[in-house]
C-alpha cells in the first residue's frame, strides 16, 4: 500500500537511482534480468545505503545486496526483484535512461502532502545539497536540487510550490535553489534529511556561525 516510506524510496529511485531490465541467454534460454539500483558515494553515502537498505527490507522485504566500485568511489544498493520493477513500471518510472524516459513523480504521491513532503527528502537526500549561499555571511544557508531529468525537476519544483515553499526558477536547465531563510527552516522541520552526509554538513555550518 502507498506509505511515506514507499514515496521516499520513489524519491531516492528519481534521484539516484536505476530501473533496469533486460533479457539474457542462457543455457536454459533467455532470462530476464530485473533490478533497481541506488548509487552513492563510497563513504559518505554508506549510512543512508544503509538507512534505505532497512526501508527496502520493510516495504517490500527485500534484502539488498551492495556492490562497491573504489576505482570510481562509488556504492550501490542493489535490489533484485521481478515484481518490484514492474511495480516501478506501473508507477511509470520505466527501465532505463531516466532522461530519455522522462522519469518523474508518480501521481499517487500528490495524493497526500505527507507523500509528497517524503518523496522530496528522498530526492534531496540524494541529488541535493545543503550549502553556504555566500563567505560574507556564514549564518545564510540554501538547499538545492540538480538533476538532469528536466521534467522531474520541473514536477520537484512545481511540488515545492504546493507545499509553500518559493523556489527559484530552473537555472541551467538542471538545478533550482530555495535560499530565503524562513523556507530553509522549514525545510528542516517539514522534511528534513535522512541521509546523514547532509546531517553533518548542516551541523558544521551551526557550530561554526559566529
Amino acid at each position: 500500500s502507498f506509505c511515506s516510506e514507499l514515496a521516499e524510496f520513489v524519491g531516492a529511485v528519481l534521484g539516484d537511482g536505476h530501473v533496469h531490465f533486460t533479457r539474457r541467454s542462457s543455457k536454459k534460454g533467455k532470462i530476464g534480468v530485473y533490478h533497481v539500483k541506488i548509487a552513492g558515494d563510497l563513504k559518505l553515502d554508506e549510512e543512508y545505503h544503509n538507512y534505505l537498505a532497512e526501508l527496502s527490507k520493510s516495504l517490500f522485504n527485500l534484502d539488498p545486496k551492495f556492490t562497491i566500485q573504489k576505482t570510481h568511489n562509488e556504492r550501490f544498493l542493489c535490489l533484485c526483484s521481478r515484481e518490484l520493477v514492474e511495480f516501478f513500471m506501473e508507477m511509470g518510472i520505466q527501465p532505463g535512461n531516466k532522461i530519455i524516459n522522462q522519469s518523474t513523480i508518480p501521481k499517487w504521491i500528490y495524493r497526500d502532502n505527507s507523500f509528497l513532503k517524503a518523496c522530496l527528502r528522498g530526492l534531496i537526500d540524494t541529488d541535493g545539497c545543503i550549502h553556504r549561499m555566500s563567505k560574507k555571511d556564514p549564518n545564510l544557508l540554501r538547499i538545492n536540487l540538480k538533476n538532469h531529468d528536466y521534467q522531474l525537476l520541473k514536477d520537484a519544483r512545481n511540488a515545492f510550490i504546493l507545499l509553500g515553499f518559493n523556489p527559484s526558477k530552473i537555472i541551467r536547465n538542471n538545478v533550482f535553489y530555495i535560499s530565503r531563510q524562513g523556507e530553509i527552516s522549514k525545510y528542516l522541520k517539514e522534511i528534513g534529511f535522512s541521509n546523514k552526509r547532509h546531517l553533518d554538513r548542516l551541523n558544521v555550518f551551526k557550530s561554526s556561525v559566529v
